[in-house]
């Protein structure tokens, strides 16, 4: 009988593993025939050749100034020891394989290096996600909410103020508040949980009780923090992030020459970025970051065309910057190693 449910559980793993690779690459193919019949090839590297080899640089620069405030951020977040020279490598490797692998999986590669280089546990590791990307989410919504109010004439026509506006603002206000609970009252947080997953934990199913007993982990990771000069620090760190992040590819796509107000390649971008935290992302975000970026600017008056193509050159340039960054986390490792 145990034999039987061990064989279930490992088809199981190997169909999810399949999906894994499967759904995301016929993604990447619906959406890239969707968007190639919208444009003509030849207007990718038109726009592209408009970009100078000194923008390119400084965006380069800018992108590793991208992984070095990531660098300071989870060192923060996870209290490490080591130097900054020590766990660059690491986010810069997770940044690589981010880019480039479907549906978040890149951020196994961060809970891996993580627990072989620095010796973090897993559930820490997944803890420091988790709340990284809680922070991100709530500046995206700050952004997406500042950055609309000049574009409410615009929008105001299709969308009420509530979507626009009081949504995104009380969806960061309760991530906010989340946040703040889990601070001020961890053991309420840790007893909450603790009599959630107890009913779970009876059943004594063995895949069951490994990931309740993970996530009662995790809580516990997430609750060591504290209204605090360190908890500042996180959040100083990653608005940092988002201001060197969105900074540079807005200075990207003005230098491609496109005829698109910077304000609406903000918000463009803001949304963009929002809707790939979920775990929808294609093979190297292929098609799932071009399409919210060119159907926003369509709609604020861009041609689908220009807006595709600007959203195309933008994400490769952005691989392109990716690759030294991954040879460089691959090759660099920590002396004991």
């Amino acid at each position: 009988m145990h034999s039987r449910n061990g064989r279930d559980i490992l088809n199981i793993k190997r169909l999810q593993r399949t999906a894994r690779i499967v759904l995301p690459t016929i993604l990447v193919i619906i959406i890239s025939i969707f968007l190639l019949k919208e444009i003509d090839p030849k207007k990718i590297p038109e726009t592209l050749s408009r970009v100078s080899f000194q923008a390119i640089t400084i965006g380069f620069v800018c992108y590793c100034l991208l992984v070095f405030a990531k660098t300071l951020r989870f060192r923060t977040i996870l209290r490490l020891d080591s130097s900054v020279q020590q766990v660059y490598p690491i986010l810069a490797l997770h940044t690589f394989w981010g880019n480039l692998l479907p549906m978040r999986t890149g951020d196994i590669s961060y809970v891996y290096l993580m627990q072989r280089r620095q010796n973090v546990e897993a559930t820490q590791g997944i803890a420091s996600l988790m709340v990284a990307s809680l922070i991100d989410l709530v500046l995206l919504v700050g952004l997406m909410v500042v950055s609309v109010i000049p574009l409410l004439d615009q929008l105001g026509s299709q969308f009420s103020w509530t979507i626009l506006f009081f949504t995104p603002l009380l969806i960061g206000i309760g991530l906010l508040s989340v946040m703040v609970f889990a601070c001020i009252a961890p053991e309420l947080c840790k007893s909450i949980t603790a009599k959630c997953a107890r009913p779970l934990l009876r059943w004594e199913k063995r895949p069951l009780t490994w990931i309740v007993n993970n996530i009662i982990s995790i809580v516990n990771h997430l609750t060591v923090f504290r209204l605090n000069t360190h908890l500042l620090k996180v959040w100083a760190y990653s608005l940092l992030c988002l201001i060197i992040r969105f900074g540079f590819q807005c200075y990207l796509v003005s230098e491609m020459g496109v005829d698109i107000p910077l304000i609406e390649v903000l918000f463009a971008l803001a949304f963009t970025n929002g809707f790939n935290l979920l775990p929808i992302q294609s093979v190297a975000n292929f098609g799932t970051t071009e399409f919210p970026f060119a159907w926003l600017l369509n709609y604020f008056g861009t041609s689908l065309d220009t807006a595709i193509a600007t959203g195309i050159s933008l994400h490769l340039l952005i691989l392109l910057y990716c690759l030294p960054l991954g040879i460089y986390g691959f090759l660099i490792k920590p002396k004991e190693e």
